[in-house]
């Protein structure tokens, strides 16, 4: 990759799974002495790739926030499997689970270079003005998100 606009730094749509995935590498500033992940760095990494995830289906999150509207994340339940450590090399790998009229469920697994699950976050994001009242989806935006999904999960509740 001679020029930098070859590099994927939102990560790419895998076509087979639909999944969002996105690599990054386990920086100093990430771990604690012993050179270990701090467990709330996983949210991090997990919000980095979804905010990159909607960048890579056309969703200008700059633009909502223009127009008054943003992702906001109502819930997350983590589970931390194994550690990940000063230069792994790791990748968050993102699905859309569901999405009703205002929200959207992800599953978000934090993944080792050897395949190995570290972390899983079931994540819903809801839609909301920018003083925190939920709205329905754009329908532009329902359609790029449908876009990503699996068909088995096109089953979409209002």
């Amino acid at each position: 990759m001679n020029n930098r606009n070859d590099i994927p730094l939102d990560g790419w749509i895998d076509a087979e799974t639909c999944a969002h995935i996105y690599p990054l590498k386990v920086q100093y500033e990430d771990t604690d002495a012993g050179g270990v992940v701090y467990h709330a760095n996983y949210l991090s990494y997990a919000e980095r790739a979804r905010s990159a995830g909607f960048t890579l289906m056309d969703i200008d999150q700059r633009q909502r926030l223009s127009d008054g509207k943003a992702f906001v994340v109502a819930g997350v339940d983590v589970q931390y499997h194994k550690p990940a450590r000063l230069g792994d090399v790791i990748t968050v790998v993102t699905k859309t689970e569901r999405m009703t009229g205002a929200q959207v469920i992800l599953n978000q697994q934090v993944i080792s270079a050897d395949d190995i699950n570290l972390a899983t976050l079931i994540v819903k994001v809801v839609y909301a003005t920018l003083d925190g009242r939920p709205i329905r989806l754009d329908m532009d935006v329902k359609n790029k998100i449908l876009a990503t999904m699996p068909p088995q999960n096109h089953d979409i509740h209002n």
